[in-house]
Formats: structure tokens, C-alpha cells, sequence
């Protein structure tokens, strides 16, 4: 295998309190489902609640956090199962360590695992079919921010005035945190266009963690103005927790809801529309500057290149662990890609067959990444792959990616990856939520 490429740059972490600069532009997303609106009843709280107002108090929720350690340089690690000492994890990938215990289905290396019988069709069908969003482009999104909070950062929790009506399947109650000069997703600050009066403008996720606390709060379409915080959907993840357990044999049919939980629980969105956490699975600079992307990637496709159902006939919309949940997808084909599948690609990938420059550090890490952890089908949307955002980590996108820009990984198709067997599909919104998370 070709050496990998660690760039001779100093990785600066940025401040717990979050940036004030906007998206560095260079990779305009235009997802389209977010939290879906059709959902169960939810079952039970998973945080306490408040009136809305604005505290400075942490909550009293606890938990065993997973980072350990102040801002490391590790290098590139060993190949292995799960991380070796840590990864790149927090605003800019400044700290070392996991979101998740290592063990977890994020960091699982999936190099070796076994690949869907109708795997050559899914990717042929997506080929064929007018592949990665954006006129088939396989493009980076860098509208997303990782915010890190403590004991002292501010708390909201939603305002009785919120137009919208809130997510049944989400957490009830969420004090979220909002540190000074943080900002949602594609913005400069925690305004949401049109939010407050009720308008449907981007997905504007606010992601933040606490890892003092042990939790990771993630929301869907928030804003935060004049001292109230709205919100369609927050979910508060505790980092202490595996609620997902292990994959179902592959092959494998899904046993009865009742019989079997994961995530948010079954049929249950979040402000990721497949259910997942989103941080962990957006790839950083310190990702990058590691030498290897240690995790699964998050990506996102158009609607009507995503199953619907395998026919009109059939119930839907289907997804596969460890998705919860499938957004709006529009496909009806059995060869269609399905919410929530693992896509690997292929180990004889060769970055310059593609025309990608294979010293390009990104390219690399990414690709790396890719070849051992694969990545998820999270949402839909026409920007491919999703990483955080540059802003105040010292090096920016814009100094690793070269004359292509946000497009540097472009020429990666459809069929040079392998979709990864994990079980059977479910289907359908309504949502039992999972009672281990409450």
C-alpha cells in the first residue's frame, strides 16, 4: 500500500466556545429531508425538562465520557479493529479519543465483512440511475459545525412560541447547549432564515458535545434569537450507552420491534433522518491530519435515488441497521439504495485510475477511510460526503484540497464500492422509541 501523507501542519484546536466566521462556502449543501414529520408517539423523557428560558446550570444528566487527554498529534495508527489509542474527535479533531466506545459500529473496521448478494446491483442501479447528487459529482459538504460545551456553557430548552410543531419522536425536554459565538449549520450565527416565523429554509442543525458530561446534543432546524431557542427535533445522545448492540447476522431476517431495539428506536428519526448521530460521523481536519479516517463517513443522496420500497405494492420506506429511520426516499426498485446501508469501497481501488491525485492528503485519508469503515446513507440531499467545517482550526480545507477544491475526491463511482450485508430491512414511522435510552 502507498505510504500515507501526513502534512507537516500544526493542527490549532479551537476554544470550547464555538466560531463567529461563516462556512468557508466551498461545499454548499442542498439536503432535502432532514427529520421526517411522520412519526409514532414518543415513550418517556430522556432528559429533564425546563420552561424555555435560558440557565447557565449544567444538567444533571451524567455519563462516562470517552475522550481522554488534551489535543494530541497521534499520528497515523495502526490498521486494527476498532481505533487504536483514540482519533481525532471535537471541534477540528483537536481531541483524541471516541465519541462512542470503540467497540461501536462507527469505528468498526469493515474491511473484511461481508457484502450484500445484491450488492452489484444497488451500486450498478445508482450508476445507472444518475449517480452522486450535484449532475453525479462526488463532492464534500463543509456546512457542519461541532460546538464544545462544559458545565458553564449556557442552556436553552424549546420556546412554548415555536410555530412549528416539534418531532414525536425526538428527546422531550433537552437543554441544549449554546456556547458564546456557536453557530448552526450554514450560518454565522444561531439564526435559522425565516425560522422563527415558521418557514422551512435548510436543515440548520445545531451539533454540540459535552464531553466532560458524557453527552452530544444534536438538533434539527434550530435557531436561537432574543433569548428563545426553537427547534423541530433535539435528540441528546448519552456517550456512555450502546443502544444499538450488535448488527443482525447478514442474511438475516429482523426480529419483531418488541423483540429488538436500537438507536432513537425502531422507525424513529432524529435530527439525522436515518436516526444516526451525526458528529461522529462527520470527518475533520484532524481526521485528515491523522493520515487516516478511523470511522464511517456520513453520506446523503437524492430522494429518487434512494428505495423507496422494493414495488409500488410493497410497504416502505425500508432502511437497514443500524439506520431507525428512512426519510423520504422516492425509489420503488429492490435494486435501489436503501436509507442507512454501509457502502465500502473496494480494496483494489486505485485513486489515480479515477484521475484523483493519490499524494493529495485528503484523498488519502478519505480514501483510507472509505477502503476500512466505509460510509452510511444518512439523509437526502446533493452533496455526497459530509465533514466538519474549517473555520479556526488553524489549517483550512482550503490548504489540503488543492485546484479541485471541495470536489477533490470527483471521479469515485457507484460501482467501486461494495455494500456491506447487515440483515434484513425494516420499514415503516411508526416509531417505538428504544427504552434502553430513557
Amino acid at each position: 500500500m502507498r505510504a500515507l501523507f501526513v502534512v507537516p501542519l500544526v493542527l490549532v484546536a479551537c476554544n470550547s466556545g464555538g466560531m463567529t466566521s461563516a462556512s468557508d462556502g466551498t461545499g454548499t449543501t442542498t439536503t432535502e429531508t432532514g427529520a421526517a414529520t411522520e412519526a409514532g408517539p414518543s415513550t418517556g423523557a430522556t432528559m429533564s425538562t425546563g420552561d424555555g428560558t435560558t440557565t447557565s446550570a449544567a444538567t444533571s444528566e451524567t455519563g462516562t465520557p470517552t475522550v481522554t487527554g488534551a489535543p494530541t498529534d497521534t499520528g497515523a495508527p495502526t490498521d486494527s479493529e476498532g481505533p487504536e489509542s483514540g482519533i481525532p474527535v471535537g471541534h477540528c479533531g483537536a481531541r483524541t479519543g471516541t465519541y462512542f466506545a470503540a467497540d461501536s459500529w462507527i469505528y468498526q473496521d469493515v474491511s473484511n465483512a461481508p457484502v450484500r448478494p445484491d450488492s452489484d446491483a444497488m451500486t450498478g442501479w445508482l450508476e445507472a440511475n444518475g449517480g452522486w447528487g450535484n449532475d453525479d459529482t462526488f463532492q464534500i459538504d463543509t456546512s457542519f459545525v461541532i460546538l464544545e460545551a462544559d458545565a458553564n456553557t449556557p442552556r436553552v430548552t424549546r420556546t412554548p412560541n415555536d410555530p412549528v410543531p416539534y418531532g414525536s419522536d425526538c428527546d422531550p425536554g433537552v437543554q441544549v447547549p449554546v456556547p458564546d459565538g456557536g453557530r448552526i449549520e450554514g450560518q454565522a450565527d444561531y439564526v435559522c432564515p425565516g425560522r422563527v416565523e415558521g418557514d422551512y429554509e435548510g436543515d440548520c442543525h445545531l451539533v454540540a458535545v459535552d464531553f466532560d458530561a458524557g453527552f452530544l446534543y444534536e438538533s434539527f432546524r434550530a435557531t436561537y434569537v432574543d433569548g428563545e431557542y426553537y427547534t423541530e427535533c433535539d435528540v441528546a445522545w448519552d456517550l456512555s450507552l450502546d443502544v444499538w448492540g450488535q448488527p443482525p447476522a447478514p442474511g438475516s431476517t429482523l426480529p419483531p420491534v418488541e423483540a429488538r431495539q436500537w438507536g432513537i428506536g425502531r422507525d424513529c428519526t432524529g435530527p439525522d433522518a436515518a436516526g444516526f448521530p451525526i458528529a461522529p460521523l462527520l470527518f475533520t481536519i484532524g481526521d485528515v491530519m491523522s493520515g487516516k479516517v478511523q470511522h464511517a463517513i456520513r453520506f446523503a443522496l437524492p430522494n429518487d435515488r434512494m428505495q423507496r420500497a422494493p414495488t409500488e405494492g410493497d410497504e416502505g420506506p425500508v432502511y437497514v441497521w443500524p439506520a431507525t429511520h428512512a426519510g423520504g426516499p422516492q425509489a420503488y426498485d429492490p435494486a435501489a439504495p436503501i436509507y442507512g446501508s454501509r457502502w465500502r469501497l473496494r480494496a483494489d481501488f486505485d485513486p489515480a485510475s479515477r484521475g484523483l491525485d493519490p499524494d493529495n492528503p485528503i484523498v488519502q485519508a478519505v480514501v483510507w477511510g472509505l477502503k476500512h469503515h466505509g460510509m452510511l446513507l444518512a439523509d437526502g440531499g446533493n452533496i455526497t460526503l459530509m465533514a466538519e467545517n474549517s473555520d479556526g482550526c488553524g489549517t483550512a480545507w482550503e490548504d489540503l484540497w488543492g485546484r479541485q477544491g471541495s470536489r477533490v475526491l470527483n471521479g469515485i463511482q457507484p460501482t467501486d464500492f461494495e455494500v456491506i450485508d447487515v440483515g434484513g430491512s425494516e420499514h415503516g414511522y411508526d416509531c417505538v422509541r428504544n427504552p434502553a435510552r430513557q
